[in-house]
């Protein structure tokens, strides 16, 4: 995907637990950046929420940390513990979300035909219109179709578009609602930003500009959106100093 798309990735943390218990700390462990060990906890925790985590945690390790011959072993791991949350949970947004983003993160490196013939590319966009069923008001389940459509355009073309019901229009709808609802929340604006550089760079290149600024300008809560600004920072400086496609191409780093 879809930056979800990538997600990605910074969905709303699980609250309530006690401060010694073991959701607790696995929520303090992520927050802090601590990915992996948030992991360990949740797991042994080992409720639907805890399963959750798991995958929002195996997630951000891939995007921030991941090295990239054993990220496809982290997000089947993400995609295990987000259908464990869905089956135990039915009601759950979030699992819905760390499964549409992991994914769309396996299908963004897999080949066009390998994707299709997984059937990733609608089972994202159906998991993702289920959130928005089940919360209409979760700017991140907007933010996801909007990456998810602007993705499915870029990779597939018109063709790829017809089959799936994809749409750039209404993709662009989809990132601006998410906007409108999360103003404060820079990592849509990011994931925005990187989905317009990598539909035309030329053509997209100054509004994607404003959109990192913004990105770059929220103050980061955890570990994840610290990382989310020092990309905003880091590809912002790229597009002033370079140009819109190699901020295109900057920006491909963390995806594929």
């Amino acid at each position: 995907m879809w930056r979800a798309l990538i997600l990605v990735l910074a969905v709303i943390c699980a609250g309530g637990p006690s401060a010694a218990s073991p959701q607790a700390q696995a929520s303090a462990a992520y927050q802090a950046g601590e990915y992996l060990v948030a992991v360990r906890l949740a797991e042994a925790a080992g409720t639907p929420a805890d399963h959750t985590l798991a995958a929002r945690a195996l997630i951000a390790e891939a995007v921030t940390r991941g090295d990239r011959t054993t990220m496809d072993g982290m997000l089947r791991r993400a995609v295990n513990h987000a259908e464990t949350a869905i089956r135990a949970d039915r009601e759950s947004v979030e699992a819905r979300l760390q499964l549409a983003v992991a994914l769309g993160m396996k299908g963004r490196r897999a080949s066009a035909l390998q994707a299709l013939r997984a059937g990733w590319a609608p089972r994202g966009k159906r998991l993702l219109e289920e959130a928005i069923a089940l919360d209409p008001n979760e700017a991140w389940a907007h933010a996801l179709l909007g990456g998810w459509h602007l993705e499915v355009v870029r990779r597939g073309g018109a063709a790829g578009a017809a089959m799936f019901g994809a749409n750039f229009e209404a993709g662009r709808a989809a990132f601006e609602r998410a906007r409108q609802m999360a103003p404060q929340e820079g990592a849509i604006a990011y994931h925005y930003a990187i989905a317009l550089l990598e539909q035309d760079a030329q053509r997209y290149g100054k509004e994607a500009g404003v959109l990192l600024n913004a990105a770059s300008a929220c103050g980061p809560k955890d570990a994840f959106q610290v990382h989310i600004m020092q990309e905003s920072l880091r590809i912002q400086a790229v597009l002033s100093a370079q140009g819109p496609e190699a901020a295109a191409l900057a920006a491909a780093r963390d995806f594929q």
